[in-house]
């Protein structure tokens, strides 16, 4: 992602993104992306015309013509600033997890470093490894507001002789923090240890240069808004040899012009779905990243502003520049609210969706909102004017 100060202001083009996102028809407010993205309006129209065309001769465009995959996979090198020839299609980050925890913790007693602000696929995984193959799991217990520097030294105390991988999110999935993780990926680099970096919600946020981490995953269903079951792992040669598929197709043994693709040939699949990542790319591409990440970051602070207005309120997400997304996190004083689940609430009498605060304490009384530049400051103006029945 671009460095603190060094981004330029953008302006983002507001009608096409309300052409390509118009409202709900049902009235209601999405503000959940963080879990799974609205598809706009050419991502829907990529998906049906392409599925028409090949409707047509669907043997063919499933098994055989390969230029939706080698489109999708260049479009999609551009937006998170990759390349190609280090860039798997998957189906979504845990996907991609999988994929590289099972190739590098293979043996009893191998170390696995990781925090405790990791999305539940990393600790099922891990879990799994540690009951069938005795693996060593290391937390580093971390609190985002203290800082970038204090998480890398915190996970760097934990690197051991055995240690095989280290993993970390690029973006706190409980807070929205975005953490300066290369100088932890340079003294891994020294060390000989691969860093994992989680970017589950990194696409589609800003510009980003996955060159800049050994191993990277990501997920298209969300921020970038492609279709359901689009997801990315870009890793570097030295690591991409090592790795062993936790599943097979029959085109595994197949010859390839990237040895990559191998991994991504499971058996009959939705092409139709790489359609629509090329289309999510191009508008992201077209809307601009810097633009998006502006947007969403004017989004973050209207927002951070009118509920930091009540007087029970916790925000739980940094303010720092260069280290924010468009997620914001809040809790609630529990003794202040009227209703024991805010999300259920807001759904069943204002239909706004909003995503619990799973993290920190009770789940009821806090939010994680997303704030896609999708949105408007009117939008949240909805949400506060709906808590103000409910928060003292």
């Amino acid at each position: 992602m671009i460095p603190a100060g060094s981004r330029r202001s953008c302006a983002l083009d507001m009608a096409l993104v309300k052409a390509e996102f118009p409202p709900p028809d049902d009235g209601s407010l999405y503000l959940n992306t963080g879990s799974c993205g609205r598809k706009s309006h050419r991502v829907l129209t990529a998906i049906a015309e392409s599925w028409q065309r090949f409707n047509n001769n669907p043997t063919y465009w499933t098994f055989y013509n390969e230029e939706h995959l080698t489109e999708a996979r260049r479009v999609a090198a551009e937006v998170i600033g990759g390349s190609p020839d280090n860039l798997l299609l998957t189906q979504n980050s845990t996907q991609g997890l999988q994929l590289v925890m099972q190739t590098f913790l293979l043996n009893p007693g191998d170390e696995f470093v990781t925090t405790t602000h990791e999305h539940g696929s990393v600790r099922t995984i891990a879990r799994y490894l540690e009951e069938t193959r005795g693996i060593v799991v290391r937390h580093h217990k971390f609190e985002p507001h203290a800082g970038s520097d204090a998480l890398c030294a915190g996970i760097l105390k934990l690197i051991s002789p055995k240690t095989r991988l280290v993993e970390v999110s690029e973006v706190d999935s409980f807070t929205g923090w975005r953490p300066n993780l290369k100088p932890l990926s340079q003294r891994l680099k020294a060390l000989g240890v691969p860093l994992l970096v989680d970017g589950a919600h990194a696409p589609g946020q800003a510009r980003l240069s996955v060159s800049d981490y050994p191993i990277w995953v990501g997920s298209g269903h969300k921020w970038l808004g492609a279709p359901n079951g689009v997801g990315f792992l870009h890793i570097k040669p030295l690591y991409a040899e090592q790795l062993k598929p936790s599943w097979l197709g029959d085109r595994y043994y197949g010859e390839f012009d990237n040895p990559l693709m191998r991994f991504e040939f499971q058996g009959t699949a939705d092409v139709g779905r790489f359609t629509g990542l090329t289309a999510a790319c191009k508008l992201a591409l077209d809307l601009g990243l810097e633009a998006i990440a502006d947007r969403q970051n004017q989004l973050l602070q209207y927002a951070r502003t009118k509920l930091a207005a009540f007087s029970s309120t916790v925000i739980r997400t940094p303010d720092v520049t260069g280290e924010t997304t468009g997620i914001l996190t809040v809790t609630f004083n529990a003794d202040h609210i009227k209703v024991k689940d805010l999300k259920e609430w807001l759904w069943e009498q204002h239909r706004i969706w909003v995503q619990p605060d799973f993290y920190f304490g009770d789940p009821g009384y806090g939010m994680r909102l997303s704030l896609h530049y999708s949105l408007n400051e009117s939008d949240i103006d909805k949400l506060v004017a709906a808590l103000s029945q409910v928060i003292a």
